[in-house]
C-alpha cells in the first residue's frame, strides 16, 4: 500500500467509529448518513458542516395540489420535475419537410410491395405445376400469409396518408 492509501485506511477508521458514536446516540440514522456525518465532524470543520446539512435535509416542503382534467383523466402538476431525464429518448427534429418526404416515400414503396405480392398471389394461383396436395397445402398456407401481409400494409398506407395530409393542411 502507498503512504496516501494507508493515510485513507486510517481516516476511515476514524470515521466509521465516530459512525458508530453517532449511531449508538441516534438508532434511527442509517449507517450511509452516520458515516457522512462522522467525516463532517472529523474533516469538514467540525459539528458546524453536519448541522449545515442536517438543516438542508429538514427544509419543510409545500404540498402541492393537483388539479384534474376532466378530459383527459390526467393530474396537471405545475411543479412536476423530470428526475428521469437521462432514460427519456429525445429526438430533434429539423423541418416537417423531412416528415413529409420519408412518408411519401415509405407509401410508394408499400405500394411497389402490395403489387408485387399480388403478383405473387395471382402467380400461384394459376400454377398448375402444382400437383400433390402438401404443394397445394403450402400454396394456400403462403397466400394467406401474402393476404395478411397486403392487409397490414394497407392500414399502414391508411396511417401513412393521414400523415401526410394532417402535414400538407398545416
Amino acid at each position: 500500500m502507498t503512504a496516501a492509501q494507508k493515510k485513507n485506511v486510517e481516516r476511515f477508521k476514524k470515521a466509521a467509529a465516530e459512525a458508530k458514536k453517532l449511531r449508538a446516540k441516534n438508532p434511527k440514522l442509517t449507517q450511509a448518513e452516520a458515516v457522512k456525518k462522522a467525516f463532517a465532524i472529523l474533516y469538514k470543520g467540525g459539528k458546524i458542516a453536519a448541522i449545515k446539512k442536517a438543516a438542508k435535509k429538514s427544509v419543510a416542503k409545500k404540498p402541492v395540489s393537483k388539479k384534474i382534467n376532466t378530459k383527459t383523466n390526467r393530474s396537471s402538476d405545475n411543479s412536476h420535475k423530470d428526475t428521469k431525464s437521462h432514460n427519456v429518448n429525445i429526438r430533434v427534429m429539423s423541418g416537417i419537410g423531412s416528415v413529409l418526404s420519408d412518408a411519401k416515400e415509405r407509401r410508394n414503396k408499400i405500394i411497389d410491395r402490395i403489387s408485387k405480392l399480388n403478383a405473387d398471389i395471382f402467380y400461384l394461383m394459376d400454377d398448375a405445376s402444382i400437383i400433390t396436395p402438401a404443394q397445394k397445402g403450402r400454396r394456400t398456407a403462403v397466400i394467406s400469409i401474402y393476404k395478411k401481409s397486403i392487409a397490414n400494409y394497407k392500414k399502414e398506407l391508411k396511417l401513412l396518408d393521414k400523415i401526410i395530409s394532417d402535414t400538407i393542411s398545416k
